[in-house]
């Protein structure tokens, strides 16, 4: 049985930190990026950890999930990015000791390191993975989530999809509905149950989509799956994609 003693190291999520400290520097200069960083630091590391590491990710057209999934992250790009992130992640990488892998993102790289290290991010999608788990806005200690629980969460994020991803998910079906399908099944196979629900007409996805059923419910699993210790080989950059 594993231990479910709190790790001393802690992996954070170095986009999310990136992205809020080059607001902030957006509203000084370039000159406040170190202290910014610092300042958000102490707030960001639980007391647990004497050590951390920064989690990157790829670019957004590299990402694994746009090759089966080509609208993941769409609607992002139209967005404004702030003027000094490339300027705030140069400084994280020459500063901190960073992890960064080809065709993931830094929620995978937190999710497959999260039973060894403390994942640190706001990005609930992280709770599907089992591990250990920090959200410095909402906790005050590290939190372990279990097999059980990072499963449940797993099929409510498949049944429900994500749309600051573009990820549609089942048509009208929003957490709480997902969850009064979970309970209504009970010990059934749940991953059966979710795909016999992608194939009813009445919950297709209404954006333009060229899958449907089951090839359409596998795709949307792997796109909201948050990758966990073992799918990734960080020599061939093979990925386990999930399967039911």
């Amino acid at each position: 049985m594993k231990s479910l003693e709190c790790p001393s190291t802690a992996i954070l999520d170095g986009d999310i930190i990136a992205y809020r400290a080059a607001l902030l520097a957006d509203t000084a200069d370039d000159t406040f990026i170190p202290a910014i960083l610092e300042e958000m630091l102490e707030f960001w590391l639980p007391i647990e950890a004497n050590d951390f590491q920064m989690a990157l990710s790829c670019s957004r057209k590299d990402n694994f999930r746009r090759e089966i999934w080509p609208n993941y992250k769409k609607n992002r790009e139209s967005k404004h990015e702030p003027d000094l992130l490339k300027e705030v992640k140069d400084y994280i990488r020459d500063v901190y000791n960073c992890l960064e892998a080809k065709r993931i993102e830094a929620d995978d790289i937190m999710g497959i390191y999260a039973e060894e290290s403390i994942a640190v991010t706001i990005d609930k999608d992280l709770r599907g993975v089992p591990g250990w788990h920090y959200n410095p806005f909402k906790e005050d200690f590290p939190t372990y989530v279990s097999k059980d629980e990072a499963e449940e969460f797993f099929c409510i994020q498949w049944m429900t999809g994500d749309s600051t991803d573009c990820i549609p998910g089942l048509w009208r079906v929003g957490p709480k509905r997902a969850k009064s399908f979970l309970k209504k099944w009970g010990e059934c196979d749940r991953h059966e149950k979710i795909i016999e629900l992608y194939c009813e007409d009445r919950y297709q996805p209404k954006d333009s989509c060229d899958l449907e059923g089951e090839e359409l419910a596998l795709v949307m699993a792997r796109c909201v799956r948050i990758l966990s210790a073992g799918c990734y080989d960080n020599q061939t950059e093979e990925i386990s994609l999930w399967n039911p």
